[in-house]
């Protein structure tokens, strides 16, 4: 098939053999790949840090026909986010979110929002590091809604009244559906109006203009945005990923 070049974000590497790598990577062009990198480990590679979790790299590679591993050729840093690499759980959360994208985003699927709005994850978080809780959120949710997760946070499945922000609780089933008041079930997370509110400026604001509104919202706010995140994420992966709970 040939060589193919394209931006992408690094999200995990794996020792292979003595000095190789196989690195997992979210491209703009081709969606999520896998690649090896021969002598990646080596201390002279031509690779230097270029293969670090969550660089964004100008990549080359030669992908046979037939093969599920691409031959990654060249990788030059466009962005280091290094300097988050020295906050543990910066880390801890940026490993949760390069699970979820290889969850929700199948191989070879190209998906251009989904590497854009990462990327402005990361140059939110790189900018205010403070607010990695919302920046998390914030991912979580582009995320349920790029993969047709995010149920319509404006009406009632059920009666089809349009959902109040004022005032009036709303209810979100564990079927992944929000109803009104009227409609809810008895298992049914109730959400505030507030919740709701900031659930639905997710889809107008950037992640660092969305961060810095959520920094304002009480501890008990930001709990139910991330019980909301929780039970759909849940629901769509039918169990509840791996560092979850450290993300809270």
């Amino acid at each position: 098939m040939g060589v193919s070049e394209t931006e992408a974000i690094v999200l995990r590497t794996y020792k292979l053999a003595e000095a190789d790598k196989i690195t997992v990577f979210l491209s703009q062009n081709f969606g999520v790949m896998r690649g090896v990198a021969r002598g990646a480990r080596r201390l002279k590679s031509k690779f230097g840090a270029a293969l670090e979790p969550f660089t964004l790299v100008s990549l080359s590679y030669f992908e046979k026909e037939g093969q599920e591993l691409v031959a990654i050729r060249q990788a030059d840093i466009l962005r280091s986010y290094f300097e988050l690499s020295t906050n543990t759980e910066v880390v801890v959360a940026l490993e949760y979110i390069g699970g979820l994208i290889l969850e929700f985003i199948p191989p070879h699927e190209p998906n251009e929002k989904v590497f854009r709005m990462i990327r402005a994850c990361l140059e939110a978080l790189a900018s205010t590091p403070e607010n990695l809780r919302h920046i998390t959120r914030y991912c979580e949710v582009w995320l349920l809604k790029l993969s047709g997760f995010l149920p319509d946070l404006r009406t009632c499945v059920h009666c089809k009244k349009p959902l109040s922000v004022s005032g009036e609780k709303i209810y979100l089933g564990i079927d992944g559906a929000l109803r009104c008041d009227a409609c809810a079930h008895k298992l049914d997370l109730p959400v505030s109006g507030e919740a709701t509110a900031h659930l639905r400026a997710t889809q107008r604001l950037a992640p660092g203009d969305w961060a810095r509104s959520a920094s304002t919202v009480s501890d008990r706010v930001h709990k139910e945005l991330s019980q909301v995140a929780e039970r759909l994420i849940t629901r769509a992966l039918e169990r509840l990923p791996k560092g979850r709970a450290t993300v809270q």
